[in-house]
């Protein structure tokens, strides 16, 4: 058994999925400010990690005190 398949309409549709895809990194990558031909982002678009200071503030925690015992 031969199955035909239209490939003129199936190729046209890849390609414009294809061009859908290319445009929208384009945009993204243009709205926030990269430049989206360098193949690992600019020198200036690399996110620098640096170590954590190690006399940085406590994180706020709430301390929950048990309620005291109320006299009659």
């Amino acid at each position: 058994m031969l199955i035909l398949v239209p490939w003129k309409p199936v190729v046209i549709g890849f390609g414009i999925l294809a061009a859908l895809m290319l445009f929208s990194y384009v945009g993204s990558a243009l709205i926030e400010g990269k430049n989206p031909i360098a193949p690992f982002g600019d020198v200036a678009n690399r996110v620098t990690f640096r170590q954590p200071t190690a006399h940085s503030a406590p994180e706020h925690r709430r301390i929950h005190k048990p309620n005291s015992p109320k006299s009659d």
